[in-house]
């Protein structure tokens, strides 16, 4: 009989404890019933690119490689701490071929200061406080599902959750180049408004009453997360979509001072 391609991958696989984890069967579960299915698999995010980027990430450097995997193994019953670890690798394979090119020097787990350290090649280093953002939606007895992420007092919201993690975990307080990295892991929400709308007062439209027309329109900055003492040594706010980190985009606070 002839082998597929999971089978193949998993037979040369480093680390076979982890291929029997609970979580990691899930994802090849889900995996296979979106291939067997015609499903759109997500390119970035599935059962063989985890594999990938445990593999290579242990070529790198298997103590952070064991490091990811003992979380797995210690978090399978919660899904989404586990998807959370996956966004974290995601952020830091991406580093490894710039490693490569010289033009990173080196990566580093230091959870006491933040999720991933990458050092640049002239010395200089940028602290990334990761998110996974998957959203917990509440529907109403009509359907109607609420979804608040794009807000910005709701508990659920993207700001929010963004100063929560300053508060509570003591995040971005120190005078240095701090980014928070945020995946909007939902395709309800994998969309810039999400994050934008959220982080400013939201995309305001200005009309004439007279002409009832349009003259103005876009997100209000006036209010935004910025504007916090919790944020004055956050460079910036990175964010990428359901895996795709290679797609990333980022946003500066301007009002950042180092």
């Amino acid at each position: 009989m002839i082998k597929n391609k999971i089978d193949i991958i998993e037979e040369s696989f480093y680390n076979t404890d982890l291929l029997d984890n609970e979580y990691m069967k899930q994802q090849k579960e889900e995996y296979l019933d979106h291939r067997n299915n015609d499903f759109p698999i997500n390119p970035y995010r599935n059962y063989l690119k985890i594999l990938k980027y445990f593999k290579e990430i242990n070529q790198y450097n298997p103590s952070h490689a064991a490091s990811f995997a003992k979380r797995i193994k210690t978090e399978w019953k919660d899904w989404r701490n586990c998807e959370a670890v996956i966004s974290e690798m995601i952020v830091y394979h991406n580093y490894i071929p710039l490693i490569r090119e010289r033009l990173v020097k080196s990566l580093s787990l230091e959870t006491d200061e933040c999720d991933v350290i990458v050092e640049h090649s002239d010395g200089s280093k940028y602290y990334l406080e990761i998110f996974c953002i998957i959203p917990n939606f509440q529907e109403y007895e009509d359907g109607v599902i609420n979804i608040q992420t794009h807000t910005q007092k709701a508990f659920s919201s993207v700001r929010q959750k963004l100063l929560r993690k300053a508060n509570k975990q003591r995040q971005f307080l120190t005078e240095r180049e701090n980014f928070a990295v945020i995946e909007l892991n939902d395709r309800r929400i994998a969309r810039d408004f999400t994050l934008l709308s959220s982080l400013s007062d939201g995309y305001k439209i200005k009309i004439d009453m007279e002409e009832m027309t349009n003259f103005d329109e876009g997100y209000d900055w006036e209010s935004s997360v910025f504007q916090f003492p919790e944020t004055r040594f956050l460079k910036g706010i990175i964010w990428f979509h359901l895996g795709n980190y290679q797609d990333r985009k980022i946003l500066i606070n301007e009002r950042f001072k180092q």
